[in-house]
């Protein structure tokens, strides 16, 4: 699935502020009660049943399975960054490589098989891929949040494609499971040079439903949650966004039973929605908080710009986000990585049922990134010391069927 939920929209600031102020009070009204422990827990104010159950209150140490590297992309791939990573038709793995033209379609051995779309406006083309999913009935979906458009592929055809628009304020789309075809859609009112400082601390992601035309349904919004955090340098007339050294971040993720999950990085909270997005239940466990190193910090610091690192060392000391990743396979099981503690090179990724019973977790390296999963395999990518990416393949070892 898609990486996190990183997204600009491209409102004007009439617009933005009358989209966060009505969605805001109607939505967050509406699932108070779903997001209440996501926000608790974020505010350090979280209280649970499982606070004594020691370092993983969700698993017995007798949870563990292990894996096994079943397939690895070769160094000349030139792959450059990694947004998404799909399973799709007949084994096939798509690849979301922004500097790449279209979409990469690999074979089962990670080798270069297809190229779906190219650079453009015309009929398969894109100009910004933000997100791919790969979907039973067709090979794959392509977001363009720039001409506002989504590009389905035929299976195995990359010069076949249909396209749904869609309304101008929506930064990525998914396609929602089930037989009425629905559409989960996001957007992200902007940063403006005129803007309040004050609304850079609480700015939110909006969710809502579209039909198969990428209208809006009855329900306008679904909900709204926590933007990912970013430093907003402002001067006059001027604004200046750039990542979080730190910060925390929202993933979603469509289930292929039908709804999708949602949590935010700084907590291990999942709020799991059907695909009206009408009806929700959520599951959380407590992590323990891991503290940024001096060291850590202090070359975070002398990397950034004089303003952002003014910013950062205001906010100190920081902790990680415990979750680095979140990921469903193909029989409703959300992975969820979670951050080692300092020098741990493995870390844990842990599969629950929607409804947060706890079934295996394993042991990857902590470099290594989940984005998509099967019931016997996890399809992710690592970096090297040059940020250069590499598309992995773990093979599940299951001892036994599992159900």
């Amino acid at each position: 699935m898609i990486a996190a939920v990183r997204l600009s929209a491209r409102l004007t600031h009439h617009e933005a502020t009358s989209v966060v102020s009505s969605v805001i009070e109607s939505a967050f009204a509406r699932w108070a009660s779903a997001f209440a422990l996501l926000f608790s827990t974020l505010a350090g104010c979280a209280e649970s049943p499982h606070q004594d159950q020691g370092a993983r209150p969700w698993a017995s140490d007798e949870s563990w399975i292990d894996v096994e590297l079943a397939a690895s992309s070769s160094a000349d791939a030139l792959l450059a960054i990694v947004l998404g990573l799909e399973f799709g038709h007949g084994d096939a793995v798509y690849v979301n490589d922004p500097r790449q033209p279209g979409v990469l379609a690999l074979d089962s051995l990670l080798r270069l098989r297809a190229i779906f779309g190219g650079f453009g406006e015309g009929p398969g083309e894109f100009v910004v891929k933000a997100n791919i999913q790969a979907l039973p009935e067709d090979s794959l979906l392509v977001f363009d949040p720039d001409i506002k458009r989504a590009t389905v592929f035929a299976a195995d055809v990359p010069d076949s494609s249909r396209m749904t628009g869609a309304p101008a304020h929506v930064e990525n789309l998914w396609c929602l499971a089930g037989r009425a075809r629905r559409h989960l859609a996001v957007s992200t009112p902007a940063f403006h040079a005129d803007g309040d400082a004050r609304a850079d601390a609480i700015h939110h992601d909006v969710f809502s439903i579209l039909d198969a035309s990428g209208e809006a349904t009855a329900l306008d919004s679904a909900f709204a949650a926590p933007s990912a955090e970013q430093l907003v340098v402002r001067s006059p007339g001027r604004v200046s966004v750039s990542d979080h050294s730190y910060g925390r971040e929202g993933f979603v993720r469509v289930l292929p039973g039908g709804g999708f999950a949602y949590m935010n990085s700084g907590a291990l909270s999942v709020t799991v929605f059907d695909a009206e997005a009408t009806d929700s239940a959520s599951f959380f466990y407590p992590t323990r908080p891991i503290p940024v190193s001096s060291e850590h910090f202090d070359s975070v610091v002398a990397n950034r710009s004089p303003a952002a690192a003014r910013m950062l060392r205001d906010e100190a000391p920081y902790t990680w986000p415990p979750v680095v990743g979140m990921a469903v396979d193909d029989r409703d099981r959300i992975w969820i990585g979670l951050r080692g503690q300092s020098g741990e090179t493995l870390w844990e990724w842990a599969a629950f049922t929607r409804r947060g019973r706890h079934v295996a977790s394993v042991r990857l390296p902590s470099n290594f990134r989940v984005l998509d999963a099967t019931g016997e395999k996890l399809l992710g990518f690592a970096t090297d010391d040059l940020d250069v990416p590499q598309i992995h393949v773990y093979r599940l070892l299951w001892e036994q069927d599992e159900g």
